[in-house]
């Protein structure tokens, strides 16, 4: 693999910093597995958690209930652990993301997702402190942070200046439905297979 190289900036911290034609371009020369699981968070690569039973079991059930229930076709789109690229320095992969139909994820921003969700094992600092943030500020209006150790959904919305101005948790037992959906309720006991309802349209 003579010639690969590669490129990155060097911060004032000492750390590297990558943008999104940085990564590509890894990939393009197989520096990089494009099936590895990774984000890149304002210019810093994140490895993704390994992906426990208990994780993907809520994650593919988050994604059927929304996919059965925004029958194709759409103007919906919905995606589980796609790449999003929310700016020059930014790819995250969200568990789930409801988006535009009409419009590819490389030239969207944020007002074309209308819901998107973070199931959360061992990911909770960096969904909180680090990506809630990235979405507030490119203004997706409605976040969900899943929290499987705390038992909660955490419902942020009306996104203003990179923070979100509506913050609610619920147990794992309430009925809840995003702000577009309104005909879609679930609950995270719905989620994990311990309640005997069904997703309601």
């Amino acid at each position: 693999m003579d010639g690969n190289h590669i490129t990155y900036s060097l911060g004032d911290d000492g750390r590297r910093y990558f943008t999104n034609a940085d990564l590509a371009d890894m990939v393009e020369q197989g520096l990089i597995d494009p099936d590895d699981r990774w984000e890149l968070i304002r210019g810093e690569w994140f490895d993704m958690p390994s992906e426990s039973f208990e994780h993907m079991d809520v994650r593919t059930v988050l994604h059927m209930i929304f996919s059965a229930a925004l029958k194709w076709p759409t103007e919906y789109r919905v995606s589980s652990e796609g790449s999003f690229f929310l700016s020059h320095d930014t790819e995250l992969r969200p568990d789930l993301a409801i988006y535009r139909a009409d419009v590819g994820t490389n030239e969207m921003s944020g007002t074309d997702l209308f819901l998107v969700a973070e199931v959360m094992k061992t990911s909770q600092r960096r969904d909180k402190t680090l990506k809630a943030p990235i979405y507030a500020e490119v203004n997706v209006p409605e976040l969900w942070l899943i929290d499987l150790d705390a038992n909660t959904i955490t419902v942020m919305r009306d996104p203003s200046n990179g923070k979100y101005r509506s913050e609610t948790t619920v147990n794992s037992d309430h009925l809840l439905s995003a702000l577009n959906f309104p005909e879609i309720s679930i609950s995270l006991d719905m989620l994990r297979g311990q309640s005997d309802g069904a997703p309601t349209r």
